[in-house]
């Protein structure tokens, strides 16, 4: 699985400054983006591109971490309070963790997440920013500029530390350094200390015994996990989007395992080939089969692949890398017109876009040559569609589901983060050899439907609070 060396140095760096950081940080470093190791907001873990862009790279994290120190040094001056939690339902002896990102209090006073299903009576902790987390948030204790000086200190002293004691490419190491540098003068790490501050005190109240999450190995779920093993509680997690070795945050070496990594107790995923992905790295977590409610909607649908469409779709996800990808892609079709074409482009609600992308895509918009969906459901948009177009977005598996063709855009100076290679109707080719012929060749495809039910886990049992509990 770890087949890039920057990687390993990534792991071995957490497993140096473990080693000097102080017990009640520990959670912090393993939330830190070199153990969370996220390809989707961090190009450092794209490793073609990385290799590509060393220069860029290299004065991106200078600058940012000379600019992270001077913020950093305002919110210690002004002391900015911005975090807060609010529990939900009767709590018993089980508890689920909610970013407030992902989840949202209804006007009947009860909160609910689209990632597992509850009813009001169910126990839900949720974190985030004041006015995130519903009418019931509530105050946390807050840090002193003492304190925080001193936090941030230590882990400034923890990466110096780790800097000195791994060995490595000096430029990669540096690399690195700057990336724990910028967290840490920063003071980001201050949401995972806070969520570990709040939990701590809500489990230790009502004498929690289980905690789950609605993330897997997120950064945030993995401060949960850390105070499940410090309170000795079970701990449980759902499966709620792909798993595929692009995405690096889910595997944990057994250096940061034997540094005090935690991992969850139980997780439920979508098939067995997940399992057997998951399994050399979760040596003591149980696995179950379960459907996750972000898919539950998918059950009682019927596909209709007859069903004639009337534009091509070319959907987005949240990286900016995937919405480079797909605006390049968009380009190269666009710019081969000689006849208008119906095309349709749907971004993530948060997409994240370069200005000169959005004045390239505003300009076409404006001439009537693409046109942006608004006011239309998923499911809708994808119905409509002839053909749906995207790099690593979910809304290509879910269009296969409703029988559906697609075509996955692929980059390789970027890891991949959706694998539906062998279904039925699907075509995989790189964004600069994408065609109208492409295009146009696929109408009357269709989607592997049933296949791709089975790799989402549709047909098993709907992951509920109860459900998530009960292993």
């Amino acid at each position: 699985m770890f087949s890039d060396d920057f990687e390993l140095l990534a792991i071995k760096f957490v497993s140096k400054a473990v080693n000097v950081i102080p017990p009640r940080l520990l959670s912090l470093v393993f939330a830190s983006p070199l153990s969370a190791r996220s390809p989707d907001l961090c190009m450092l873990w794209h490793e073609r591109y990385r290799k590509k862009h060393k220069a860029r790279l290299f004065c991106g994290l200078l600058i940012r971490t000379i600019y992270s120190g001077v913020k950093g040094m305002i919110k210690l001056a002004f002391s900015p309070s911005s975090f807060k939690y609010a529990v939900y339902g009767k709590v018993d002896d089980s508890i689920l963790v909610v970013s407030s990102t992902c989840g949202l209090q209804g006007s009947d006073g009860v909160y609910h997440t689209p990632y597992v299903y509850t009813n009001e009576d169910d126990g839900i902790f949720v974190f985030g920013r004041t006015k995130d987390c519903g009418k019931d948030e509530q105050d946390i204790e807050k840090l002193g500029l003492g304190h925080k000086l001193l936090y941030g200190l230590a882990l400034v002293k923890s990466g110096a530390y780790a800097f000195g004691q791994v060995r490595g490419n000096l430029f990669d190491k540096i690399l690195l350094t700057f990336l724990w540098f910028e967290w840490a003068v920063s003071q980001r790490w201050l949401y995972a200390y806070y969520l570990e501050h709040a939990l701590s005190q809500v489990v230790e109240k009502y004498d929690i015994k289980k905690i789950g999450c609605v993330h897997e190995m997120h950064f945030y779920a993995r401060v949960a996990w850390q105070v499940a093993k410090k309170y000795k509680t079970k701990s449980y997690a759902v499966q709620h989007a792909a798993i595929t070795p692009g995405k690096l945050w889910y595997f944990a070496h057994p250096e940061e395992i034997e540094g005090g990594l935690a991992l969850p107790d139980v997780m439920h995923v979508f098939n067995k080939d997940i399992m057997g992905l998951l399994r050399p790295y979760y040596a003591n977590t149980k696995f179950f089969l379960g459907c996750s409610y972000r898919y539950s909607h998918w059950k009682d649908v019927v596909a209709n692949p007859d069903k004639k469409g009337k534009y091509y779709l070319f959907a987005g996800a949240l990286a900016s890398f995937d919405n480079d990808v797909l605006i390049a892609s968009l380009q190269r079709v666009v710019e081969k017109l000689k006849d208008p074409m119906k095309i349709r482009i749907r971004l993530h609600p948060y997409a994240q876009i370069k200005r000169s992308k959005q004045r390239w895509l505003n300009a076409q918009l404006k001439k009537g040559l693409i046109q942006m969906s608004k006011g239309v459901s998923l499911k809708e948009d994808i119905e409509g569609a002839i053909t749906v177009v995207g790099m690593s977005t979910t809304v290509l598996e879910e269009a296969l589901l409703l029988g559906r063709p697609v075509i996955q855009i692929t980059n390789s100076d970027y890891l991949q983060y959706i694998n539906i290679e062998g279904i039925e109707g699907s075509l995989r080719k790189d964004y600069q050899d994408i065609s109208l012929r492409d295009l146009v060749g696929s109408v009357g495809l269709r989607g592997g439907s049933i296949k791709m039910k089975e790799r989402l886990g549709i047909g098993q049992p709907l992951v509920t609070y109860s459900k998530l509990f009960l292993s």
